[in-house]
């Protein structure tokens, strides 16, 4: 059973550190519309040659699984197409609600407080992190006929995996008077020309 202190140093950077790869690959992918190939070394060895897209979506699919868990670790689920507040937890949940100081428990993010840490408009910030739980709910956890509530862009992911570690610092660590701990990156170095 993992304890309170080893979500908020392990495991939380653990989730984070994936959503940081995630951006990495999406960018990958989307320099250009052509195939291109990949070479992976270990130990300086090549072991795999193989499309770009078989190292880059494994990335970005695991990062969208984890930067949903992190939304709804914060208490916030989408609804019909809109951002929600999750109102039962299952017994085993760790959620933001477990943790507390000594003057007070910490409780689930509303909408509300969600959306005002963003400082472009409210309906951009609601998209970005709604097109998080139906790219994750529709295009991976489920099998369905992918249609979505919205129109989701590129720049809707780019404000989602931003905004995800400003709402974790705001509404976790801040109120115990931390810093989000920041893991090695793990995102792959480019030794180009």
């Amino acid at each position: 059973m993992m304890t309170l202190d080893e979500v908020l140093n392990q495991w939380i950077p653990y989730r984070l550190q994936a959503i940081d790869t995630l951006q990495f690959a999406w960018q990958w992918i989307g320099e250009s519309d052509e195939p291109r190939q990949v070479d992976v070394l270990v130990d300086g060895q090549p072991k795999l040659r193989c499309n770009v897209a078989a190292i880059a979506n494994p990335m970005i699919e695991a990062g969208m699984i984890h930067a949903r868990a992190l939304l709804e670790f914060l208490g916030l689920c989408a609804i019909n197409g809109k951002l929600g507040q999750i109102r039962k937890r299952r017994p085993d949940d760790v959620a933001v609600e477990h943790f507390s100081t000594a003057e007070f428990p910490l409780c689930i993010v509303t909408p509300n407080a969600a959306l005002s840490a963003y400082p472009g408009p409210k309906g951009e910030a609601e998209d970005a992190l709604v097109a998080i739980f139906e790219w994750a709910n529709k295009g991976l956890a489920h099998l369905t006929t992918g249609v979505l509530s919205g129109n989701y862009t590129d720049q809707h992911l780019d404000i989602a995996c931003r905004g995800i570690p400003v709402l974790l610092h705001n509404h976790l660590y801040a109120k115990l008077g931390r810093e989000v701990p920041q893991p090695p990156s793990v995102v792959p170095s480019y030794g180009g020309p």
